[in-house]
C-alpha cells in the first residue's frame, strides 16, 4: 500500500506531501534520496533506478523534468505498478500547476489541493498493487478501471451477488473483489469453462454459495460468488451492468505485469569511503538525535557504525561493524547522509613510483608473491586518476583485494578522495 507521496524538485525543494496516516517520514528521507540517487546513477545508470529498498518499506519514484514524484510503499508491493500510478499523478500535477512550476520559488500552499487528486487516483488503483504480489495482472487505463470498479460495486449491492471480478483468457486479473482462494479457484476454472454462462460449486466456498462464470468474448471470464436459490437468468440480469461494461472496455492499451518480480534493492557501493563531516563526539550526538525514533537495536548499530568511521573506512566495513542487516544499515547510512553527519566519497589511490626505495621497502616487509603480483598489476592505475572501482574494472582484481594490498603498503600509498589529473604511467 502507498503510505506517503511527495513531489520534490531536484534542487531539494519540497513542493507537496501526502500521507495516509499523517506521518512525514519521506520529509526526512528526501535529502538522503537526492544524495543516494546521484551516487547510484553513476553506478548503474539513471534510467535503471526506480526502486530503493529500506527494511520493510521501499521508495518508488518517477521523474518528470526537474521533479521527482516519490512514493513510500510496502516492501512487498509491486514497484512497477506504483510507477504507473506515479506517472498518472505526474501528468495531472504538471497539468494543474504548469504556470506555478515555471516560477523559481513557487508557493507550496497552492499545491495542497493536489491531495484530492492523489486520493481519487489511489482509489482507482485500490487493490491492484496487492493483487500483483501473487497474480498476473493486467492494468487498464485509470478511467476504464475506475468505471469497472464503480459498476462492480453497484452490482455487489444486491444481497445475492457477494463478490465479483474479471480474469482474462490467459490468466491476468483485470479487476477483482474476490478473496484470494476464490480467485485461485476461478483461475483453475478458466480452461474448462465452455458455455457462455456456467454455475460451479467449489469446496472452497461457503455452504449455499457457488461461482457464476460468464464468458466475455475476446476478453476472458467474469466471475461472481453468488447465493444459491435464484434462476440463472435472474443472476445474469443482476450482473449484466458489469458484464456489459467489460464488453465495451478496450483492453488494447492495458499493460500486463508478472507476479513476484524481484526488485533488487539499490544499495551503496561497498568500496566507496564513508567520511565524517564533524568530530567523533559530535557525530555520536547528532546520530542519537537523528535516529531517536528508531528502535534501540538500530540506534546501537548506528553508533557502532559511526564509531568505525575513520581514514579509508568503506561502506562494507562500517556496515559490518554496525551488526545490522544490509537494508537497515543502508537506511541508517542514508539518514546520516541526509543529516550531513557523513558523506560518501570515492577513493583514488596513489602509489609511490617503483624506485629503489620502494623496492627496498617491499623486501623489508617480505611481501608475499601473490600480493606482489597484485601490486604489479595495479601499479600503473594507481596515480589518483582512477577510483578503486575503476581499477577493479580495468585490472579484473576484486576491489576488496586491491584495498587489502594497498593498505599493507602503509605510507607508500596516498588516499585522496577527489580525482587527480595525472600523466598515464
Amino acid at each position: 500500500m502507498v503510505k506517503e507521496i511527495i513531489v520534490l524538485r531536484e534542487t531539494g525543494i519540497l513542493l507537496f506531501h501526502y500521507s495516509v496516516s499523517g506521518t512525514r517520514r519521506l520529509d526526512e528521507l528526501a535529502a538522503a534520496f537526492l544524495s543516494a540517487v546521484g551516487s547510484f546513477a553513476q553506478e548503474v545508470g539513471q534510467d535503471r533506478i526506480t526502486v530503493m529498498s529500506f527494511a520493510k518499506n521501499k521508495l518508488v519514484w518517477e521523474r518528470k523534468g526537474d521533479l521527482y514524484f516519490i512514493a513510500l510503499v510496502s516492501e512487498e508491493d509491486s514497484g512497477e505498478i506504483h510507477r504507473v500510478i506515479l506517472q498518472d499523478l505526474a501528468e495531472q500535477f504538471v497539468s494543474m500547476f504548469y504556470s506555478d512550476l515555471r516560477r523559481e520559488l513557487p508557493d507550496s500552499k497552492k499545491f495542497r489541493a493536489f491531495a484530492d487528486v492523489v486520493e481519487v487516483t489511489l482509489q482507482k488503483f485500490d487493490g491492484i498493487p496487492g493483487l500483483a504480489r501473487r497474480y498476473k495482472t493486467i492494468l487498464l487505463p485509470s478511467q476504464d478501471l475506475n468505471k469497472l470498479k464503480r459498476v462492480l460495486s453497484e452490482v455487489e449491492v444486491n444481497r445475492d451477488i457477494l463478490r465479483g471480478g474479471m480474469v482474462t483468457s490467459d490468466g491476468y486479473v483485470a479487476v477483482s473483489n474476490l478473496r484470494a482462494y476464490e480467485l485461485e479457484a476461478v483461475l483453475d476454472f478458466i480452461p474448462i469453462v465452455k458455455d457462455k454462462a456456467e454455475m460451479k460449486e467449489h469446496s472452497s466456498l461457503e455452504k449455499g454459495t457457488a461461482f457464476l462464470l460468464i464468458q466475455v468474448p475476446k476478453k476472458g471470464i467474469s466471475a461472481f460468488v453468488v447465493k444459491l436459490g435464484l434462476s440463472e437468468k435472474t443472476y445474469l440480469e443482476l450482473v449484466n451492468p458489469f458484464v456489459s461494461s467489460l464488453q465495451l472496455t478496450s483492453f488494447g492499451n492495458a499493460r500486463k505485469f508478472e507476479p513476484d518480480k524481484v526488485e533488487g534493492p539499490i544499495s551503496f557501493y561497498d568500496h566507496d569511503a564513508v567520511e565524517a563531516t564533524m568530530s567523533a563526539e559530535d557525530m555520536r550526538r547528532e546520530t542519537k538525535m537523528a535516529l531517536s525514533s528508531f528502535s534501540e537495536s538500530v540506534q546501537a548499530g548506528a553508533l557502532r557504525m559511526v564509531n568505525a568511521i575513520g581514514g579509508t573506512s568503506t561502506v562494507a566495513e562500517i556496515h559490518e561493524a554496525s551488526g545490522l542487516i544490509r537494508e537497515q544499515a543502508d537506511e541508517v547510512l542514508a539518514q546520516l547522509i541526509a543529516k550531513e553527519i557523513v558523506r560518501i566519497a570515492k577513493l583514488f589511490p596513489i602509489m609511490e613510483d617503483r624506485d629503489q626505495r620502494f623496492a627496498a621497502f617491499l623486501e623489508v616487509i617480505g611481501i608475499k608473491k601473490k600480493d606482489y603480483d597484485v601490486v604489479e598489476s595495479i601499479w600503473k592505475y594507481c596515480n589518483g586518476s582512477l577510483s578503486v572501482r575503476e581499477i577493479e574494472e580495468r585490472s579484473g582484481i576484486p576491489a576488496s583485494r586491491i584495498l587489502e594490498v594497498l593498505r599493507s603498503l602503509g605510507n607508500h600509498v596516498e588516499w585522496p578522495k577527489e580525482r587527480v589529473l595525472s600523466h598515464v604511467r
